[in-house]
């Protein structure tokens, strides 16, 4: 069982600084994790709004994270690869791959904003569409040969990418798959590991979807002992319940704010009410969607996580909805020093 660093920043000006200083407060981040022995670090892609925008580059803040840490393997989650050239992409991470001594983790998905598309100029309707013929590019461009590219949806000229990733074949592959069975059958069929947001429905929901993934692995040939299911959750470890509901619960709102914001949920919409509420502090944490409380609780809740959806990879967001540092820093060594040795204990038993 691996607990990975997740940042996913939902940027609050007043109260999170200019964007020197976040960069600042994450680069803090990622050094505690290191420090703390946390398995991974991930980074996502988002662009022109509060919710993530911050962040609109994995490949820049993994090659910065890879000059301080030496343990950590980087994740994209994710390179929204239907919005950028493939080759471009392919060039970007396998720098970052040489620069980290071969430590990324790839991750690849379809993003979740049309708008993005339409500035970047490429079309968010076929965008799921052309991910696989996308990511075949990606790995032809690893290979280290020349080649040509006539597909339905790219044409390249013959050539040959450089540099080469460190690690060969080529990095290991995680997609994204949230509620679409296409889309688990897809990333298991091709024999990548799986990213996947449970709390977004429910645990119980997302259970038998990582079991149509895994039957798609086996379908097409593929281990399933040596994938990942990824997950990811936000967090937050108090001293007790009641203190970390204090601490945070504000800050978790916020970012439900934001997060509707980002998929145009406004309360005239029919759904506003049901998605409200199920953001709700209390909801997340009652349905073992939200990791809040004291260690114990956390714990517990993290626990029910693994036996429910049967994660192999948690990804756990600290810093949300403009929480200060000096709370995100101390949730960190909650976990890394309470809840996650705890777990590990318990599963080994």
């Amino acid at each position: 069982m691996k607990f990975g660093y997740y940042i996913l920043n939902t940027y609050v000006p007043e109260l999170d600084g200019g964007s020197r200083e976040v960069y600042s407060k994450w680069l803090e981040q990622m050094d505690a994790a290191e420090s703390l022995g946390f398995d991974s670090l991930w980074v996502t892609e988002h662009h022109f709004r509060h919710f993530g925008g911050q962040l609109p580059s994995p490949s820049v803040i993994l090659a910065a994270a890879s000059q301080r840490t030496k343990r950590l393997k980087l994740g994209a989650a994710v390179s929204i690869v239907p919005m950028h050239n493939p080759l471009r992409i392919a060039e970007e991470f396998a720098m970052v791959d040489q620069l980290s001594g071969g430590r990324l983790c790839f991750g690849a998905g379809r993003g979740m904003h049309p708008t993005e598309y339409a500035v970047f100029g490429y079309d968010w309707n076929d965008a799921q569409k052309r991910l696989p013929e996308a990511l075949d590019i990606i790995m032809r461009a690893w290979s280290g040969a020349e080649f040509e590219w006539q597909g339905e949806y790219y044409k390249f000229p013959k050539l040959r990418v450089y540099p080469q990733p460190l690690q060969q074949p080529h990095p290991p592959i995680y997609i994204t798959a949230n509620r679409d069975p296409e889309s688990f059958h897809m990333v298991g069929t091709r024999g990548h590991h799986l990213m996947t947001l449970p709390w977004i429905a429910t645990n119980e929901e997302q259970r038998p979807r990582v079991e149509m993934y895994q039957a798609a692995l086996r379908a097409a040939g593929h281990s399933v002992d040596d994938k990942d299911v990824f997950t990811m959750y936000p967090i937050y470890v108090g001293d007790s319940d009641e203190q970390a509901k204090a601490d945070v619960i504000e800050h978790w709102h916020r970012w439900r704010g934001f997060a509707l914001e980002a998929i145009n949920m406004t309360p005239d919409n029919p759904g506003y009410p049901r998605v409200f509420g199920h953001l709700e502090f209390s909801a997340m944490v009652r349905d073992s969607r939200g990791v809040f409380g004291g260690p114990e609780t956390c714990a517990r809740i993290l626990q029910r996580i693994i036996d429910v959806v049967r994660t192999t990879h948690i990804g756990l967001t600290f810093h949300f909805g403009g929480l200060g540092q000096d709370k995100v820093l101390k949730s960190m060594e909650r976990c890394a020093k309470l809840v996650v040795p705890a777990l590990r204990s318990a599963l080994k038993s």
